[in-house]
């Protein structure tokens, strides 16, 4: 299979408006994530619907979103012209999306990267995953920390990015945290019907570095399937770019 790049322009006032009409518009310290995923299955149904993907909300400039799809443009915009609601792709901007194939990168390849990523562990109850539950990674440290340990929130936070990164597809020869800050996701609660929204706290961190192509079957997986939790909701996908002198 080969994996395309997809480069999509969005309406963000379409945006807002399609947001408003499905009840997916973000409230205080929520992070809009559940909202670009609903969108892009709208547009594209799920078996088709790019993932993992990256919103760039740009002051001053327009936002983009880039993600990672089995599909390439073409494949993409027919399926929406033939079952998408008219609003959802001008949202989109379906007509002016733009893809390209993923190159292979052969073991060796030192790349620079860059990912978005929401560092979590989860816990299950009594080995119940039914009963199981999100932690944010530093708050499940401080919970198992000895009294009075101090702890490196910014280190933790790296090492558990760092054990993201497969070994079988890549060594990391760098990483660090460019970016950290408070959010909360929307997710589908547990539940009969309708499934309520629930509210998750934590963090969303932005980590970059340098990696070695360490076997390019398994890289492509990695590229494929994102790093980390919540990968179709705008967290997880790893941009590349040259490596830094």
């Amino acid at each position: 299979m080969t994996l395309h790049l997809l480069r999509f322009d969005p309406d963000m006032a379409r945006v807002a408006v399609w947001f408003a009409a499905e009840g997916l518009t973000p409230r205080d310290n929520e992070d809009d994530g559940y909202g670009w995923h609903a969108l892009l299955t709208a547009a594209f149904c799920r078996d088709l619907a790019p993932k993992p993907f990256r919103v760039f909300a740009r002051r001053g400039r327009p936002t983009q979103l880039l993600a990672y799809a089995k599909a390439d443009a073409p494949t993409l915009k027919a399926r929406a012209i033939d079952f998408a609601d008219p609003l959802v792709m001008a949202a989109l901007g379906v007509e002016s999306v733009a893809s390209k194939p993923m190159p292979d990168f052969g073991a060796g390849r030192r790349l620079g990267f860059s990912a978005r990523l929401r560092p979590i562990v989860r816990t299950d109850r009594d080995g119940d995953r039914a009963r199981s539950r999100e932690l944010d990674v530093f708050v499940a440290a401080k919970l198992a920390a000895e009294p009075g340990e101090t702890l490196d929130k910014v280190g933790i936070y790296a090492d558990w990015a760092r054990d993201q990164i497969d070994e079988a597809a890549a060594e990391v020869e760098s990483l660090r945290i460019d970016g950290l800050e408070s959010s909360d996701v929307v997710r589908r609660g547990r539940g009969n019907g309708s499934r309520p929204f629930a509210r998750i706290p934590g963090h969303t961190i932005i980590v970059a570095g340098i990696f070695r192509v360490t076997d390019a079957g398994s890289f492509a997986a990695l590229l494929t399937r994102g790093l980390g939790r919540h990968r179709a909701f705008g967290y997880g996908m790893v941009l590349l770019s040259p490596p830094e002198a």
